[in-house]
């Protein structure tokens, strides 16, 4: 773990971080050294292989960001494969249902909270060189992301919110807009009344909030409105857009 759990800062207040959809590890150990408290390494929509997977942890240790990894789906093996890469915390998308809820606490957790596939000798474990206690009890305080991103998920958001064992619940605005029939306009009401009767209802359980934006002002507000776990963009847009300004700025 990182000197801070990244468990820790998200309840002493806000965290900034930024998904990665690169296969170069520099990329994601760069974004450490630039400040980023996480990284969500991103295997629902990103090219990047397991094995790619063990690099870009390692990386991103030494730069001193927090790993967390997006699994493909509601999918034991890819939720156990993604911890057992030594990654801080595992994210997993499109949560529309309490049963898929509490399928995706089980396969993220050993026992007694859950029912995670074991093998001590994986690099989470320092291939098996940690006392055994230690790293079952170290295991399951990984923080566990779950994304609610549909209409069908905002509907039975009441019986998601019930289940124990995660620790933040993630809006995807993107999805959201999908889910409303306006693809893509994160902006439109309907999209930010489905966002804000999401955080109304999570922060009246007091469960931590996270969300995604690629707008300055939309992640101050989202910040401001309580967002404890807010990623900014994608990390090759955030170099391509960095690349944009300096060409204009020269030729300017």
């Amino acid at each position: 773990m990182t000197q801070q759990s990244l468990k820790q800062k998200l309840k002493s207040g806000p965290c900034m971080g930024l998904f990665s959809k690169t296969t170069d590890s520099a990329m994601v150990e760069a974004a450490g050294l630039g400040g980023m408290d996480f990284i969500i390494l991103d295997m629902e929509h990103g090219p990047a292989t397991l094995e790619t997977m063990h690099h870009h942890v390692r990386a991103a240790r030494l730069g001193g960001v927090a790993p967390v990894i997006r699994a493909r789906g509601i999918d034991a093996h890819a939720i156990g494969s993604a911890l057992d890469t030594g990654a801080e915390g595992v994210q997993v998308p499109n949560i529309n249902t309490a049963d898929q809820a509490r399928e995706a606490v089980a396969a993220a957790r050993f026992h007694p909270y859950g029912q995670r596939g074991v093998c001590r000798f994986v690099r989470a474990a320092r291939f098996g060189t940690q006392p055994k206690d230690d790293y079952f009890a170290e295991a399951n305080e990984a923080t566990l992301i779950l994304q609610v991103e549909g209409t069908e998920g905002v509907r039975n958001l009441d019986e998601i919110l019930e289940v124990e064992g995660f620790d933040v619940l993630f809006v995807g605005p993107y999805d959201l807009s999908q889910s409303v029939g306006k693809p893509g306009q994160v902006e439109a009401p309907e999209v930010i009344e489905l966002i804000d009767e999401i955080a109304r209802k999570a922060e009246a359980r007091g469960i931590l909030l996270g969300a995604f934006s690629d707008q300055l002002a939309r992640s101050r507000d989202l910040i401001k409105g309580g967002f404890n776990y807010l990623a900014h963009s994608v990390d090759v847009n955030v170099f391509a857009e960095a690349c944009q300004r300096l060409k204009g700025q020269i030729n300017g």
